[in-house]
């Protein structure tokens, strides 16, 4: 479905675009931070064999993740940033042998790690930002991005790309919109796909986000997204501001 939404959506960013005027945004600050709590669950429906025979299976996970990260303004539009996080899923499973049946449980962990260092043309228009950057599990990171701003509506762009070890390069591809609805409020939509460099079929996805400043200068925000697409559906929790 989110695929099938994609075009609608990327005609109306196309024409949000053109009706933008670049803004200077607000300075950002030498040193922020991004905290981020999220829940993906997961089922999946099969059959397989054993030991002990044929089974059908329900498979169901329920994933946690967490990140920190951080950004150092180590020049006026030169940023050192760095990412630390890991995620949990506990998985059960159900198998049914016909007669019998037993229920399973295990849980996967793993560690996300990321160094980068980012810039910012402040003459272009829109601002754009270049950033180049390594990540754990192993992969090379490269994305530009960019904003748009004419108030109440702030139209951002961004192209990524991927190349993690042992894989297949993966270009990534996002726009959004978000609605400032007054002080402290604000509203967003947004669009991703990724594009697989190789066999594997592209996937999209659709997320719906929520905003609200903790202080009147709008450094500090509290965010509530959820995401929709081929990787299922998550619920994440944000908190962004100055240290």
């Amino acid at each position: 479905m989110a695929l099938r939404l994609l075009p609608l959506f990327l005609a109306f960013a196309a024409w949000a675009l053109a009706q933008v005027d670049p803004l200077r945004p607000a300075e950002e600050p030498p040193l922020g931070y991004r905290l981020t709590l999220s829940y993906a669950p997961s089922a999946l429906q099969g059959v397989g064999a054993d030991e002990r025979g044929p089974y059908a299976f329900l498979r169901v996970g329920h994933g946690l993740s967490l990140s920190l990260g951080l950004s150092y303004r180590v020049a006026p539009d030169l940023f050192l940033e760095g990412r630390l996080g890991g995620g949990y899923t506990l998985f059960g499973e159900r198998r049914d042998y016909g007669e019998v049946g037993e229920v399973l449980w295990r849980g996967e962990g793993r560690p996300s790690l990321g160094v980068g260092l980012a810039y910012r043309f402040p003459d272009l228009w829109g601002r754009p930002r270049v950033r180049l950057g390594l990540g754990y599990p192993w992969a090379l990171e490269g994305e530009a991005s960019g904003s748009l701003l004419r108030d109440p509506v702030v139209a951002t762009w961004a192209l990524g790309v991927s190349y993690p070890r042992g894989g297949v390069p993966l270009l990534g591809l996002g726009l959004g919109l978000s609605l400032v609805a007054n002080e402290v409020w604000s509203l967003g939509l947004g669009t991703s796909l990724s594009l697989p460099l190789g066999l594997e079929p592209p996937g999209g996805a659709l997320l719906l986000r929520a905003g609200y400043a903790l202080d009147p200068e709008g450094k500090g925000e509290v965010g509530v997204w959820v995401r929709y697409g081929d990787g299922g559906f998550a619920l994440g929790l944000e908190l962004t501001g100055p240290l």
